[in-house]
């Protein structure tokens, strides 16, 4: 506000002039004091902002859980059961028509044989002891013995020749090196209950106590897993050529503890091989380190960790089950019912796929009609945030946007990885195969804890790569940990054919 001066001021009377310049600094004060409020508020709702947008987050953390995101089921807690992402297949609960079961049988010939014959007539009291009787009625007891540890004794002899005069003495097999020592057989069981089942080792002791009356230690139940360990390299060396020259591979993460630190087991995985590896990074050192994603030049099926992606000379498939998951928080929690549509067309091309198999392709036209209603949701959801305004620039970083706009951009950059299942069908609509094959490394966390050191984490994937591949390839676990210590691992014979019918499966 202009001041009042020259001759107009001074021709007013005294008292006039000085209540004009009182009011003027009245006014001169309450400017000051607009201003600093302004930039008060401007602070305070810039404050409130941030504060709404923390709430937002936390809630968002309050409605996620195994249903509409990646967290893992066992942290739903018991207040809830999400929603499953199956829907209803009209089939009726349990086997079905056709399905082979499992149960006890009649064996032709066991092993013992109990008569009971009745010794008097139940009606008149006749001895019947001279008389033969006839079988009428069977019932078997499948049995486990009592199990007793068989020691076996390794005697060297000595014999002097006639002709010479010199002494000769026999040798002891290869495999028996010590006064005392466990058979392979022991040696492969312990493993199979440590490395397969995750008992703790002080544990694996009482049950060899308890069930075999053997006295084992601990530190021998450590040094059986180092030795299994070097006898297992050839097998491991077999087994990466042996993935490499696999169609379809599934890859995965998961985080353990390692000398009280973060480490990441790495997983690549077939439905009839698996490889584990353990590092102390998550990204692309650890999977260069491995040796499986720098060689492997067929499809890789995965999530949307961006290190997968720095590996150009492969085709790459997207896990959609991760896809559906985030869709759903979108449309359950968010209202956008664009991931609604988006979540309807992918379900509804993987029921295209499943019946077309016999086909091995999908219909052009119908190829078309997803490929166009895919790109029209993506467009849906970008006109739909577009109307939003923009959430408020931090002080450093590029600008941020919300989770579905995030999610649209991902569907849209990777659209021909997210739909590979569709174009090939050896590609599966989810990464279910590597996230079971990871899953097991959360088990032994829980059950089993940490690893000290990382030598000792280095040696629990070998051996768990080779009994889960045992598995897999429908050997007996025990019989293939026995052969391992005895120095002769099975290895993976490359079938590609087999391979290419595997993935097809």
């Amino acid at each position: 506000m202009p001041s009042i001066s020259g001759k107009d001021f001074d021709a007013l009377p005294a008292f006039i002039r000085t209540y004009i310049r009182y009011l003027e600094k009245i006014i001169e004060q309450q400017q000051s004091q607009i201003q600093q409020q302004q930039a008060q508020i401007q602070q305070l709702q810039a404050h409130i902002q941030q504060q709404q947008d923390r709430i937002s987050s936390l809630e968002d953390q309050l409605t996620k859980n195994s249903s509409n995101s990646s967290k893992p089921p066992s942290s739903d807690g018991l207040k809830r059961k999400p929603k499953s992402q199956r829907r209803p297949s009209g089939k009726k609960p349990g086997a079905q028509q056709g399905h082979v079961g499992k149960g006890l049988l009649q064996v032709e010939e066991p092993d013992f044989l109990v008569i009971h014959t009745p010794t008097m007539c139940q009606t008149c009291q006749t001895t019947l002891s001279e008389i033969k009787g006839a079988c009428v009625e069977r019932r078997q007891v499948f049995e486990i013995p009592p199990s007793k540890c068989e020691v076996t004794e390794h005697r060297v002899e000595e014999k002097k020749c006639p002709c010479c005069g010199k002494n000769s003495k026999g040798i002891f097999p290869e495999n028996v090196r010590g006064p005392v020592q466990y058979g392979e057989r022991v040696q492969a069981l312990a493993a199979y209950f440590a490395d397969q089942h995750f008992i703790p080792v002080d544990r694996v002791c009482e049950i060899f106590e308890d069930v075999f009356d053997v006295t084992l230690s601990p530190g021998t139940c450590v040094n059986i897993d180092k030795k299994l360990f070097e006898k297992l390299e050839t097998f491991e060396n077999s087994l990466k050529t042996y993935l490499l020259a696999t169609r379809v591979l599934h890859f995965d993460e998961t985080g353990i503890r390692c000398e009280k630190k973060l480490s990441w087991v790495h997983v690549a995985s077939s439905p009839r091989a698996t490889l584990y590896t353990l590092h102390a990074k998550r990204g692309q050192q650890a999977m260069d380190e491995a040796n499986i994603l720098p060689q492997f030049k067929s499809i890789a099926i995965h999530d949307h960790w961006f290190p997968y992606f720095s590996y150009e000379q492969m085709l790459h498939g997207l896990c959609n089950a991760h896809h559906l998951r985030e869709l759903t928080f979108m449309h359950e929690e968010k209202q956008e019912m664009w991931a609604k549509q988006m979540k309807e067309l992918l379900l509804f091309a993987q029921q295209e796929v499943e019946k077309h198999v016999n086909q091995e392709a999908l219909p052009p036209k119908l190829l078309q009609d997803i490929e166009q209603a895919y790109k029209q949701k993506i467009v849906d959801g970008l006109t739909y945030h577009s109307s939003l305004p923009p959430l408020p620039k931090g002080k450093r970083g590029k600008q941020r946007q919300r989770e579905g706009k995030n999610l649209l951009d991902r569907l849209k950059e990777k659209r021909e990885c997210v739909l590979r299942f569709m174009y090939d069908f050896a590609v599966p609509f989810t990464n279910n195969q590597g996230e079971q094959d990871i899953r097991m490394v959360k088990l032994k966390q829980k059950i089993s804890g940490c690893f000290r050191k990382p030598k000792g984490g280095q040696i629990f994937c070998r051996i768990r790569s080779y009994i889960s591949t045992a598995r897999k390839q429908g050997w007996n676990v025990w019989d293939a940990l026995a052969d391992a210590i005895r120095g002769s691992p099975r290895l993976l014979a490359i079938d590609r054919q087999a391979n290419l019918q595997e993935a097809i499966t």
